[in-house]
């Protein structure tokens, strides 16, 4: 009877590491957590991966699969109800463009500003933003880098207004709180 039950415990084990081994995650609700290698935890590393979103972004015929190539899927998925809330209830609760900070455009452009608090799963990266050619004043932006699965990937946008960074996360959750 003992021997029974310990090789029944031992079976439970090996198939519960099993279902953990083969990556078999689904219907749990754990975030993949993934670390950068330090080769990519670099200021000129980051630069080059916002270099590689805005080349993205800022072409026309891509543009429209930004957010869900470039954002968390945590951060997509918020983004998303809060898109249907604001379809459903006409309430407007996102009014312009995050990637360029404006409703319209002309020739937009960004400047890559600097990466910060670089670590293995987390950085900031600082854009200037213009949404015309003409623009005198750029708008700064703050991304929130998150590492997911091989590179950075958009886990926040904040915008500066007046030398105060607004976070989109937060606004999308307090509008889905309302």
């Amino acid at each position: 009877m003992r021997k029974t039950l310990l090789l029944l415990c031992a079976a439970i084990s090996f198939a519960a590491m099993s279902c953990k081994c083969n990556g078999n995650t689904e219907g749990t609700d754990e975030p993949e957590v993934t670390e950068a290698p330090s080769n990519l935890q670099t200021q000129e590393y980051i630069e080059g991966r916002i270099a590689e979103i805005y080349g993205f972004v800022l072409n026309e015929e891509k543009y429209t699969e930004a957010d869900e190539k470039f954002f968390t899927k945590d951060f997509f998925a918020l983004q998303e109800k809060v898109l249907e809330k604001q379809k459903a209830s006409g309430n407007l609760y996102i009014d312009h463009d995050h990637w360029i900070m404006g409703q319209d455009c002309h020739n937009p452009s960004y400047e890559f500003v600097k990466a910060e608090d670089i670590n293995a799963q987390t950085a900031k990266a600082y854009v200037k933003v213009k949404a015309f050619d003409d623009q005198e004043n750029p708008a700064l932006v703050r991304f929130t880098l998150k590492f997911n699965g091989d590179d950075w990937m958009v886990d926040d946008i904040e915008e500066e207004f007046e030398g105060t960074f607004y976070s989109h996360r937060k606004m999308y959750e307090e509008a889905l709180a309302e």
